[in-house]
């Protein structure tokens, strides 16, 4: 109904100019002629424009081809439709039966063949037209639909490749560890290092292909790496927390803090031969949790910051947060006006992840 109900639309116009030019012209108003002529035909032309659309799909005009599409399929089917359009308006006009029908089919069958071919032949065009535009337009969106999953595809492989090196990085930092121990037959704590970092492993493993977790789990996940390295430093490392409450269920890249963390341990306390202080805090800045590791080292002496490189864990965190974020997203080294270094994370705040965990793998 929708569809016949727009075509419509033209067939008033048409009866209403008609009723205009009988006007202004002064002519006799023949109301039968006048609906018996103009209405029925764009019901015509909606009975016809489903072949013509089904032609267009079957015989595309593109770059390559348009040339005999043009003259050897769809203006000779121009030509039968016109024919088509102007045997059933005189068929019309025969069964309608109205007084000097002959007459006026006569009048008729010249008006299609003269002044009205024109119009017919726009209406064959416009309707093929409309079609390759609604065409090209849908295809338009599906190749941008496509596009914006293959990117979304793109970013959690980048993801996933990123967290295959952070992983193995850390591991293999831990087992040297241990090695070293069992080399001091430090045995007990060796296997208290490798009992925690069961721990932490399971952890991780419980949140294997989740790109986001809450800040209340990376602070978990955290305090879980803390055990193992707390047992490496003794004394030397003393961490504390500076984080709201408030901020606890917001989500953040899945281990982002760790590589910060290993970082400020090995550069600024490794080093150092006192106690090393590291302070993970956490606050808002306008619409963004702004992350802070800070430790008490000798953060970045200037004539080196020129030749500093970034490692394994410091440079995937950036690649990470490119990668949920875009530019939306920040990750800095500065100087602490206290002394050490602060690797800082900027990132918009909220309470869902920005990747669903559905398409996460």
């Amino acid at each position: 109904m929708v569809y016949f109900a727009l075509w419509s639309i033209p067939g008033i116009a048409a009866l209403s100019f008609y009723y205009l030019n009988q006007t202004v012209t002064g002519q006799e108003m023949s109301w039968p002629y006048a609906l018996v002529s103009t209405i029925p035909n764009w019901y015509i032309w909606a009975l016809l424009a489903p072949g013509i659309i089904w032609l267009g799909e079957r015989y595309r005009i593109e770059r390559s081809n348009w040339v005999s599409a043009v003259a050897l399929v769809h203006i000779p089917t121009m030509m039968l439709m016109l024919l088509i359009h102007s045997l059933v308006n005189l068929f019309l006009f025969y069964a309608t039966d109205m007084p000097g029908h002959e007459a006026m089919t006569s009048g008729l069958y010249k008006v299609h063949f003269t002044t009205r071919v024109h119009a017919n032949i726009l209406t064959y065009w416009t309707v093929l037209g409309g079609f390759y535009a609604y065409d090209y337009y849908k295809k338009f969106l599906n190749r941008e639909q496509a596009a914006a999953m293959l990117e979304i595809r793109l970013a959690e492989a980048n993801l996933r490749a990123l967290k295959m090196q952070l992983h193995p990085h850390f591991l293999f930092n831990t087992l040297n560890s241990v090695a070293a121990l069992v080399r001091k037959n430090d045995n007990r704590i060796a296997v208290k290092m490798l009992v925690h970092l069961g721990d932490f492993l399971r952890l991780a493993l419980e949140n294997k292909g989740v790109q986001e977790i809450t800040l209340r789990q990376e602070i978990d996940f955290l305090q879980r790496y803390m055990n193992i390295e707390k047992i490496r430093f003794q004394e030397r490392l003393l961490v504390s927390f500076d984080v709201d409450s408030s901020l606890l269920d917001g989500y953040v890249p899945n281990m982002i803090l760790q590589p910060l963390v290993e970082n400020a341990i090995h550069h600024g306390i490794g080093p150092n031969a006192e106690q090393g202080n590291i302070r993970v805090s956490a606050r808002m800045d306008g619409d963004l949790l702004i992350i802070d590791v800070k430790d008490n080292g000798q953060g970045i002496q200037e004539k080196k910051a020129s030749d500093r490189r970034e490692g394994v864990g410091l440079s995937n965190t950036r690649g990470r947060l490119e990668s949920i974020y875009g530019d939306e997203a920040n990750f800095e080294l500065v100087n602490s006006p206290e002394g050490g270094l602060i690797a800082r994370v900027s990132l918009p705040f909220g309470t869902s992840p920005v990747i669903s965990p559905r398409t996460s793998s």
